[in-house]
């Protein structure tokens, strides 16, 4: 089922570059961090209904148009378009995940970047590809010689504000630099070796299932922010559950983990 989900990752793909750079409109959906466009339902549409054509039995949870729940043991988890407010403004920084979910775990998943035509897949057990290539995590150990990649959304208070920025403040004491694409491409980044790893505050599901197996299957360590292992919430309220991750090299993984909890 790999070469549908590559092939369903092509079709949004070549949606959203259709009204790329065409001065998309975006409407504000629950905060100020997520808003969404037209490229976002279009790309959904294209995906969910050849989902439905190839696998009619099985499970899908969309970021737009939500939870088809049916009896089945997989489940398709599709974020049509991952940096919506990237996209909006112009910026390349964005592009579609699909994972296919077994019970709750992934066993395949695919990161496709429209702008650069990159493909980043893996599925359980068989590591991770870029573009047909093998790839891998960094094998530096040292977080002072990484980049870090670090996304986080609107603050709702002064208080969660200031935790995000006390945070920010430490890794920024103990990483080369910082980037912050907010986006998928942090997560592909790390996989490929790229970035040394990742920390986003704001996640959901269709955000996380296939990074979380591509970067696992190039190497590397996908965890919630406290490192223990991530379980998805598939049910009917899937969309509502916010994740805060922490991915990168194993040994990087460590010490920022340590960095996380005041260390």
């Amino acid at each position: 089922m790999l070469d549908d989900a590559v092939a369903f990752a092509r079709a949004g793909g070549d949606v959203l570059m259709r009204g790329f750079g065409r001065g998309v409109a975006a409407a504000q959906k629950s905060d100020l961090s997520n808003v969404v466009t037209e490229a976002d339902l279009a790309s959904e549409r294209c995906i969910v209904q050849t989902i439905r054509e190839r696998h009619p039995t099985h499970s899908i949870i969309a970021e737009e148009t939500g939870c088809d729940l049916r009896d089945s043991d997989f489940t398709w988890v599709v974020d049509p378009l991952d940096g919506t407010s990237n996209f909006a403004a112009g910026i390349p920084w964005f592009g579609v995940l699909i994972a296919l979910l077994r019970a709750e775990e992934p066993v395949l998943g695919v990161l496709h970047l429209p702008v650069t035509g990159d493909l980043y897949c893996a599925e359980r057990g068989g590591g991770a590809h870029c573009n047909g290539h093998r790839i891998s995590v960094t094998e530096e150990p040292q977080l002072s010689n990484v980049l870090w990649a670090w996304g986080m959304d609107a603050a709702a208070s002064d208080t969660t504000a200031l935790q995000d920025s006390a945070l920010l403040a430490r890794v920024l004491q103990r990483v080369r630099n910082v980037r912050a694409t907010n986006s998928l491409v942090d997560a592909a980044y790390v996989a490929d070796g790229r970035l040394g790893g990742m920390v986003n505050r704001s996640t959901r599901v269709w955000d996380i299932a296939a990074p979380l197996l591509i970067v696992r299957e190039a190497g590397g360590r996908y965890t919630d922010a406290a490192g223990a292992d991530l379980s998805f919430d598939l049910s009917a309220a899937a969309g509502e559950r916010v994740y805060q991750v922490l991915a990168g090299a194993p040994a990087l993984h460590r010490q920022m983990l340590g960095v996380l909890r005041g260390g």
